[in-house]
């Protein structure tokens, strides 16, 4: 069982206001961020830094897009089942011959399952691009409010 330290908050279990009453009071330490007024979706928790959560979704969406461009820009004209490159071939050489006569086959082969295989793998880092978004909404607060510590702590 491994304990970990966590901040610990203050509890008053009576207090007696000027009138008598007895009100029970929470107080939190000045050196621990409070995010109770973040909406829960996006409200940052302690111990986590966000600039390392961020770093890695944008490193995600990163790839997507790359895996992205590839497929689109560089890898389409391989996938299209008559793609053919005018300055090579003509309409009369490709009536004339085989595919397996031509010299550069094999490779072309290897390009052309290379490209099927990459289709769509940019829908595994697809995910990443929402999460990059959220994790910068966590990190805005989450330094405001860091910021705001450090400028209480500069002041005392």
């Amino acid at each position: 069982l491994i304990l970990v330290n966590k901040p610990k908050y203050n509890m008053a279990s009576e207090s007696t206001a000027a009138d008598g009453s007895n009100t029970a009071a929470i107080t939190s330490p000045k050196n621990v961020p409070n995010f109770s007024h973040v909406p829960w979706p996006v409200r940052p928790r302690d111990g986590i830094n966000y600039d390392f959560v961020a770093t890695l979704y944008l490193i995600g969406s990163a790839l997507a897009l790359s895996f992205y461009l590839l497929e689109t820009k560089i890898l389409d004209p391989l996938l299209v089942e008559n793609y053919v490159d005018a300055t090579t071939t003509t309409a009369d050489e490709s009536d004339s011959t085989t595919g397996t006569e031509e010299n550069g086959e094999e490779g072309s082969n290897a390009w052309k399952e290379f490209a099927s295989g990459m289709q769509g793998m940019y829908f595994i880092f697809a995910p990443f691009v929402p999460c990059l978004l959220w994790s910068l909404l966590v990190r805005y607060f989450w330094l405001k409010e860091t910021k705001k510590i450090s400028l209480d702590k500069k002041d005392n």
